[in-house]
């Protein structure tokens, strides 16, 4: 007999008996038949992962199917639509990849009279980082290669923008950053540097004040072609700033050049790579009109969610088993892919149709079990984790369950590559007490070595409840050369390796569905810097606060902020709208992120925020980033 919620049983007699259940692992490895788990674990990751899914990104047939094959397997096990979802799935909207809308425009009026009119996708093109607008009569100036680099430990002192007045203003800029000098030192330590991307050069024009973005290629970046545009979406497709970026040709930046009595593009290229001092300059008498229309079309996509319902008093109480279905498709500059260049689909085998498979299995062992469980579990697939966590968000504002009986959130992400060691890590340990001393019997019991994070937050779904004040739990078998490229595939998943871990996290949920009392929430000191990385290469400063990566607000929305972090210490809050730091403006998550990167450990910065309408500035004084 099973013990209940009303047994006599002490919580420790309980454990044990739990940790009996649970197989050892094998001492040595042994040629065998894969065992029942193994064989279904195979199939579903197999599917999902499959090149007919197209890499699973949000907008595309292959979610959907994937959408549906989990959906089928819910239903199959007996798990009930969630009332308020649309059968066994929850609609929400995303943000769609930009799209070039009307024929974009573009001429120039100069200081003699001349008119300079460009044709579409010969002499210009609008890049999609960058926002529509319109132009109309703005004055330009040469920025050089855009870029502002201050880096005591690396001893660079470069801004372009020094001593120039950009508001307002057009700035004409060179792609990448200046070359290696005579002895070979590059500009930055490394090529390319941060300072050479195009977050930084949108970003940095905006926080400067430019009306828009006018971008040429650089000498280097020609490789043997006389000139040339690159694509619409080639820089990415997420808006960078709120300006216009527009790319130009060489020969016809040198026409404006040209007529405003200055040197041409190379010798202006030339002059800062043997001086490594800006040379830039106002283009007298030149103005700019330009229209440019982009189009980023809402889609829709939507988590998938079926319940187990519980049978007892604790009955409205909810534990939440999740993971993300979604991936990045066929990657690209802006996707995280890590494959910067490549086209190919991102299968995504491990991240995450393994945390999927991982679920869609629990919830046939706990379906299938004959005595009812005292509380619902409700078992999600989450669309949008890989564009800021945007389904599980979505869930905790729109709950098909109330929050305040949501008891608990476990969630797998990344568990298809246990190795040799049997290392699994899990997060969330400090967020109810009890779980620590439980986690560590259960990996002694089972052979797993257990890295325990305490912390609630981290770059995965579960973050999402935990700001809602809600313990949660998150495994995974940790990072490799594979992760967000190509080879994230099938072959490399190891299925004998789940099939231990969900035997783990089968006496695990046990434990946590038939607590006689609700677990307790507690809030855990910080570790690591709570951003994802879409900022600066190397950020030391801690802040300490949750940004939303929200696509449809102006400034970066948080989320919340850590524990006795600066964030916290300064007085920001969960709901805060950042529209300044530091003297600059913040209009999109590079900004911030980009100004975060701006400042030191101990350095003292103004924040400004929007809060219940209205706009306050916060004093606070950054951290050193605590260890991961």
């Amino acid at each position: 007999m099973r013990p209940s919620i009303r047994s006599p049983w002490s919580h420790r007699a309980l454990t044990l008996a739990l940790l009996a259940a649970i197989p050892e692992a094998p001492l040595v490895a042994e040629s065998r038949a894969p065992s029942p788990a193994e064989v279904r674990f195979k199939a579903d990751v197999s599917y999902l992962a499959d090149d007919a899914r197209e890499g699973r990104e949000p907008g595309t047939p292959g979610i959907e199917v994937a959408a549906d094959f989990i959906a089928a397997a819910f239903k199959d096990v007996g798990l009930k639509p969630a009332p308020g979802a649309q059968g066994y799935f929850q609609p929400f909207p995303l943000t769609g990849t930009s799209a070039l809308g009307t024929s974009p425009e573009l001429s120039l009026e100069g200081p003699s009279g001349m008119v300079l009119k460009a044709e579409p996708k010969v002499d210009f093109t609008p890049l999609a980082i960058g926002s529509g607008g319109t132009l109309d009569g703005v004055p330009v100036v040469f920025a050089g290669y855009g870029i502002t680099a201050k880096d005591d430990a690396m001893k660079l002192d470069y801004d372009d923008y020094a001593d120039l007045d950009v508001k307002g203003k057009a700035v004409l800029i060179l792609r990448r950053e200046p070359p290696p000098d005579k002895d070979g030192k590059t500009f930055a330590g490394r090529r390319p540097s941060d300072f050479a991307t195009f977050r930084h050069k949108a970003t940095n024009a905006f926080q400067h004040g430019a009306a828009a973005v006018l971008m040429v290629n650089d000498l280097d970046g020609l490789k043997g072609e006389k000139d040339g545009l690159i694509g619409f979406a080639a820089a990415g497709t997420e808006t960078n700033s709120t300006i216009p970026f527009l790319m130009l040709t060489r020969s016809f930046a040198d026409r404006l050049l040209a007529d405003a009595g200055q040197p041409a593009l190379e010798d202006l290229e030339k002059q800062i790579a043997a001086e490594r001092k800006p040379t830039s300059r106002p283009l007298k008498g030149w103005a700019l009109r330009a229209r440019v229309d982009i189009e980023r079309k809402t889609i829709e996509t939507k988590n998938v969610v079926g319940v187990l319902e519980g049978a007892g008093p604790l009955a409205d109480e909810t534990i939440i088993i999740g993971a993300h279905y979604d991936h990045i498709g066929h990657g690209g500059l802006m996707s995280g892919s890590l494959a910067y260049l490549s086209k190919e689909i991102h299968n995504g085998a491990d991240d995450n149709a393994s945390g999927t498979a991982m679920v869609m299995e629990l919830a046939r062992r706990l379906a299938r079990r004959p005595d009812p469980l005292p509380r619902r579990v409700v078992f999600m697939a989450f669309s949008g984790e890989e564009r800021g966590l945007k389904g599980s968000k979505y869930y905790v504002e729109h709950p098909l369950y109330p929050l305040e009986s949501t008891v608990m959130m476990v969630n797998f992400d990344m568990v298809g590559r246990l190795n040799d060691k049997s290392e699994l890590t899990l997060y969330g340990t400090g967020t109810t007490p009890g779980i620590d001393a439980l986690v560590d019997a259960l990996g002694s019991a089972s052979g797993f070595t257990i890295k325990k994070i305490a912390d609630g937050f981290g770059p995965s779904d579960h973050q999402s409840f935990y700001t809602k004040d809600i313990p949660v739990l998150f495994a995974f078998t940790g990072t490799h050369h594979d992760y967000h490229r190509p080879s994230d595939d099938v072959e490399r998943i190891n299925f004998a390796g789940m099939a231990r871990i969900a035997d783990l996290a089968e006496v695990l949920l046990l434990d946590l569905i038939r607590r006689p009392r609700r677990p307790e929430f507690v809030k855990v000191e910080p570790r690591g810097n709570g951003m994802r990385a879409v900022g600066r290469a190397a950020v030391s400063a801690y802040l300490g606060s949750i940004p939303s990566y929200d696509d449809d607000t102006t400034g970066v929305k948080l989320d919340g902020v850590r524990e006795g972090s600066p964030a916290q210490k300064g007085g920001l809050k969960g709901g805060d709208i950042v529209v300044g730091f530091g003297g600059k403006p913040v209009s999109t998550i590079y900004d911030y992120t980009e100004s975060l990167g701006r400042y030191k450990p101990g350095d003292t910065v103004e924040i400004v925020v929007k809060r219940d309408g209205k706009e306050a500035t916060l004093t606070v004084t950054l951290g050193q980033r605590p260890p991961e």
